[in-house]
């Protein structure tokens, strides 16, 4: 028998025997599916891996039970660094830890993630090794990210309130979200709505089947009308939201509802941006007729 043979066969009793006498099985909540529980000894041998795991790390159980270490869900840089073995000790000494950081995908892919480590124990109670709970922090991460950049493009919006073509106060309510879309047009609103909710689909139907759809080039007319009706960064986000809420609500299944998400996020900030450029071409426009005619002033 090789090195290699005796090796394996040594981890194969291991897990036996700790299956024998943890309770595994109720600890790793097998039905808890959005989460990846892996459960190791103290040598990183993984001896139980849950369905959750499966999906977000795209290993198969019998691919890593067994076979390969814990070593495998981190960076290179990170262990090499020694920095699981520090979480190791401070799991030893403490009992728990957590944190979020960066785990690896069985494609090489990285991905944000919020860590849990728990020690697991025998029946007689003797500390046998730890369980770790992962919960991929990917979308959540898009979602702060897309959040920030909507409020770096409604503050870019806001300062280019004074350069906008509004004339009255009644226009100049209305712009800037001072004067709501929906409350000033609400038949105009509704309609922008409905075809923020056709871009949608056409968004899906491009992911599902890699047609390709003039998304962008659709967004642009939105904004086009947008500018032309003096409109603001709230009535962008209060037509996105009200088309996501309708889209939504009439998902037949979950994998649907998040999918309306994701695209309607992406498309949010492309008609944002959209929005910006135009009041920014207008913004340098304006800027320019200005500065001509105080020098024709000068001259004179």
């Amino acid at each position: 028998m090789t090195v290699k043979e005796t090796s394996n066969l040594l981890i194969q009793e291991r897990i036996k025997e700790l299956r024998e006498n943890t309770d595994f099985v109720s600890t790793l909540l097998e039905s808890l599916v959005g989460y990846a529980i892996i459960a190791a000894d103290f040598d990183g041998n993984i001896i139980a891996f849950n369905e959750g795991a499966r999906q977000i790390y795209g290993y198969d159980p019998e691919e890593v039970i067994g076979e390969q270490s814990i070593d495998i869900f981190f960076p290179r840089e990170f262990i090499e660094a020694g920095k699981l073995q520090q979480i190791v000790n401070e799991l030893i000494e403490k009992g728990r830890f957590s944190s979020e950081g960066e785990k690896v995908k069985k494609n090489g892919e990285s991905f944000p993630a919020q860590l849990l480590f728990t020690l697991t124990r025998d029946k007689s109670g003797k500390v046998v090794g730890f369980i770790e709970i992962v919960a991929d922090l990917t979308e959540r991460k898009k979602v702060e990210e897309a959040n920030l950049r909507i409020k770096q493009l409604e503050q870019e919006l806001k300062s280019l309130a004074r350069f906008s073509p509004t004339q009255g106060t009644a226009a100049t309510a209305q712009a800037f979200g001072l004067q709501p879309l929906e409350q000033s047009s609400p038949d105009t609103f509704k309609q922008l709505v409905s075809r923020y909710e056709d871009l949608m689909e056409l968004a899906l139907e491009q992911r599902a089947f890699k047609v390709r759809h003039d998304i962008s080039g659709k967004l642009q007319d939105i904004a086009d009308e947008l500018v032309f009706l003096k409109a603001g960064p709230r009535d962008v986000v209060e037509v996105y939201v009200a088309a996501l809420k309708e889209k939504t609500g009439s998902a037949n299944n979950n994998a649907r509802a998040q999918a309306y998400i994701e695209e309607g996020r992406v498309m949010v900030l492309q008609l944002m941006g959209h929005l910006v450029s135009q009041y920014r071409t207008y913004a340098i426009g304006t800027a320019a007729v200005k500065t001509g005619r105080k020098s024709r002033q000068e001259e004179k």
